[in-house]
């Protein structure tokens, strides 16, 4: 196993708590879209993302990280047009995007190297 392999297995398994944790309390709360079809479509593409990282050589070239981050955006914002735009928001941008940003950076990318250390903002829909 890789030593980016470990580190991205490492950062799910502690997101996974948390994330679930947001979703009990915003389908509590009794928020639109927070459905467990939608909150699971989410998790897996997180999930896939992961993968897809793992797959990478180690380090992984740039492009290959920014087109993975890239098609999880894509994919999670597919997500949150089937729920009307309800599902992601500010708060599940805050809770999502460090994750994803760590993942990049365990994957190889240099995150200095985006304007706030932020390689998502591009592709970011909510």
């Amino acid at each position: 196993m890789s030593r980016h392999t470990s580190t991205l297995d490492h950062i799910l398994a502690q997101a996974k708590p948390r994330i679930a944790r947001h979703w009990s309390s915003c389908a509590e709360a009794g928020l639109s879209g927070f459905t467990p079809t939608a909150t699971g479509r989410v998790d897996g593409l997180l999930e896939t993302y992961f993968e897809r990282l793992k797959a990478l050589p180690d380090p992984a070239p740039t492009t290959a990280i920014i087109a993975e981050i890239e098609t999880l955006f894509r994919e999670l914002g597919e997500v949150n047009a089937s729920c009307d735009g309800q599902l992601l928001e500010t708060d599940e941008r805050e809770l999502l995007v460090p994750i994803i940003i760590e993942a990049a950076s365990a994957a190889g990318l240099n995150t200095e190297d985006f304007q706030a250390g932020d390689p998502t903002f591009e592709f970011r829909t909510f």
